[in-house]
């Protein structure tokens, strides 16, 4: 909660470089707008995806819906809107929870590997180019990296076990390495990821000239990698804070200075709640049976 604190003083204090964005003009906000509504349907895309996989096909509606949900809550709480979709599934299709439990960790796995190696492409041209003292920042990513890809190609299969909640993670695990294993849905997840990452990294950099911010774009898709990665530590609040302090600092290093990193997240991360609230204010009754009866269908 200390970095909620933190958050909420960083948008006293920059109160009037934030409310800069009252002049932001008609086709800055059309195209943050289309940028975050093709980044809720390619998340949508890839549940769609990963629940073929496992033989559930779900509608439009119902993927669209569950991935601006998952979007509006994870922002607010860690993995809540994960929750809410694996309760959806579950409910509504029978969808076992440690077959989603795997796909989401699959595709997290492949997420990162991808931000891995594209923030170690672009930190070391970075180091070579512009900023000498990058090379803490590239030996990172190229750790990281390194160590990603032997998860996913060393990742292990176990035998079926007698306890419950130990058989549980062993499926959970399986399913994680059937998904690794297909290479035709690994590599659509790959393609999925990488355009993800570089629509965020579009978004970040419209977020820049909003706020009159002069961020060359090398630096957004390094702000994005960073942010991906902070999104993973399991925090109560979610990355509420701590996302606006990491690529603050990355901002720092880069030679860029704090308060540019720390303020395009906070707009970029109030844009994308706001937008994907409405959508999720839409599509609530996934989240809550229009009538009494809870039973699936």
């Amino acid at each position: 909660m200390t970095l909620l604190g933190i958050f909420i003083f960083f948008l006293v204090r920059y109160r009037e470089q934030i409310v800069t964005v009252r002049d932001i003009s008609i086709g800055q906000f059309s195209l943050i707008f289309l940028l975050i509504l093709c980044s809720v349907t390619l998340n949508g895309s890839k549940l769609n995806q990963l629940t073929r996989f496992f033989s559930l096909n779900l509608t439009a509606r119902e993927w669209f819906g569950l991935s601006s949900i998952t979007t509006t809550l994870n922002s607010i709480f860690f993995k809540a809107g994960s929750l809410a979709t694996s309760n959806y599934l579950k409910r509504k299709h029978d969808f076992p929870y440690m077959s989603f439990l795997g796909s989401l960790g699959a595709d997290q796995l492949i997420l990162f590997f991808m931000s891995g190696m594209v923030g170690c492409v672009i930190s070391f041209y970075v180091m070579t180019k512009t900023v000498k003292d990058f090379q803490y920042v590239a030996l990172a990513y190229l750790f990281l990296t390194l160590l990603l890809f032997l998860a996913a190609k060393f990742a292990p299969r176990f035998q079926k076990q007698n306890h419950k909640m130990l058989d549980a993670l062993v499926r959970a695990v399986n399913a994680l390495n059937r998904i690794l294993k297909d290479r035709t849905l690994f590599f659509t997840l790959c393609a999925h990821n990488i355009a993800l990452i570089l629509l965020t990294s579009l978004r970040i950099f419209v977020a820049c000239k909003v706020l009159q911010l002069e961020v060359p774009l090398i630096y957004c898709f390094l702000f994005t990698t960073v942010m991906i990665f902070v999104s993973a530590i399991p925090l109560l609040q979610s990355d509420i804070g701590s996302r606006e302090i990491a690529v603050g600092l990355l901002s720092e290093l880069a030679g860029i200075g704090f308060n540019a990193g720390l303020l395009v997240t906070i707009v970029d991360r109030v844009f994308v709640f706001l937008l994907t609230l409405l959508s999720t204010l839409y599509f609530k009754n996934l989240l809550v049976p229009s009538h009494p009866s809870l039973e699936k269908t």
